[in-house]
């Protein structure tokens, strides 16, 4: 679990950017499910990360704060 949640971290540093676009996020989605997580575990960790942060630069400024995310979503 802890690959998988330091993967889902990567995949958020992969993309920084301004905000949050369609194309992002359906980017996200993609390389969750390629990291063999399941849709309910993508879409939640997806939408609280969106929810916490206004742009993925900002979640990258505050990685501490992405494993709350994963682990919240992981039950």
């Amino acid at each position: 679990m802890i690959r998988k949640i330091f993967s889902l971290i990567l995949i958020v540093v992969f993309f920084s950017c301004e905000k949050w676009s369609k194309v992002e996020c359906e980017t996200y989605i993609a390389e969750c499910y390629s990291s063999s997580l399941d849709s309910a575990f993508c879409e939640c960790s997806l939408e609280k990360i969106k929810f916490k942060f206004n742009s993925l630069e900002e979640a990258l400024q505050n990685e501490e704060n992405l494993p709350e995310i994963f682990l919240d979503c992981q039950n």
